[in-house]
């Protein structure tokens, strides 16, 4: 009677069936480590793609907040794997900026005024709404919105007076989706300036997306400065902070684009112009879509 050999057992990737030949599934990357174990060892295994100095997280932060540029750089170059990938990255922060700021009492951001004066409504506001004059609504039309804005005006007013934090929080909610819709905006505005590059719309989309997300971090550090009970110390940190803001956005521009000093300044400068009207325009707007429903 003949001895057949018996064949090894391959061992199953849970996730995806592929065969398994080591820790790490060769199709789908998870790692083949067994759930049933102590506590502590899973607390550790979540905090440890974070906190190790070799870790994505912590390249990728460190590249996002103190090289600009570098990012949109290496994505295109094809070294993606070691980084946080450009939207993820993006939601991550905008998300922990919007969140922690709506947890904070007093300021919201430093952009606005802790006495209100930014959301402030005067009482004379309502009457200025008589001067609206849309000439593609019916007469009809036209005095119903008039009558409506009046009387959101006039609660917002009122609230103002009573509750100014809870108009700041209404600006906050509203606020992620229409910065959300800038990205595209500004990515359409480096293709223009930058037309003669040949760089594709994508691109330009990335340094738009890890540009927001060094804003977020930036302005989520200046914000939390402000809590601190030292308001000398505050003072000081934020300075290095507000410096390094526009020395980051105009070497992200000269890193990623190569051009030369000069003309990276100037359509710095012009960028920011513009970029400073629209956000102003999507502050409004979160500000109006806030009054509009209370």
């Amino acid at each position: 009677m003949s001895e057949h050999p018996i064949e090894p057992v391959t061992q199953q990737c849970p996730n995806c069936k592929a065969s398994l030949h080591g820790q790490f599934c060769f199709a789908c990357g998870q790692d083949q480590k067994s759930i049933d174990r102590h506590f502590s060892s899973l607390v550790s295994e979540a905090l440890e793609d974070i906190f190790q100095p070799n870790s994505r997280t912590f390249r990728t932060l460190l590249a996002v907040c103190f090289k600009p540029g570098f990012l949109t750089r290496e994505y295109f170059s094809g070294r993606r794997a070691r980084y946080i990938q450009p939207v993820r990255l993006y939601f991550i922060t905008s998300i922990l900026f919007f969140f922690v700021i709506s947890m904070m009492s007093g300021s919201v951001t430093s952009t606005i005024d802790t006495d209100g004066d930014v959301i402030r409504i005067e009482a004379n506001e309502s009457s200025k709404v008589d001067k609206i004059d849309l000439e593609f609504l019916s007469p009809e039309q036209s005095a119903a919105l008039k009558a409506k804005l009046t009387v959101q005006i006039e609660k917002a007013r009122q609230l103002a007076n009573e509750d100014p934090e809870q108009i700041k929080e209404m600006v906050v909610d509203a606020a992620p989706p229409l910065i959300f819709g800038l990205l595209p905006i500004f990515a359409a505005l480096l293709k223009l300036f930058y037309i003669g590059k040949g760089r594709f719309y994508t691109e330009h989309l990335v340094l738009a997306l890890h540009n927001h997300s060094f804003l977020f971090i930036a302005f989520l550090l200046d914000g939390l400065l402000e809590q601190l009970p030292a308001r000398a110390w505050s003072e000081a940190l934020q300075i290095p902070i507000g410096i390094w803001l526009p020395c980051y956005l105009f070497l992200s521009l000269k890193v990623t684009y190569r051009e030369g000093w000069f003309l990276t300044l100037v359509k710095f400068l012009v960028l920011g112009f513009i970029y400073g009207i629209l956000f102003l325009i999507t502050a409004l707007t979160a500000l109006l879509i806030g009054v509009m429903t209370l």
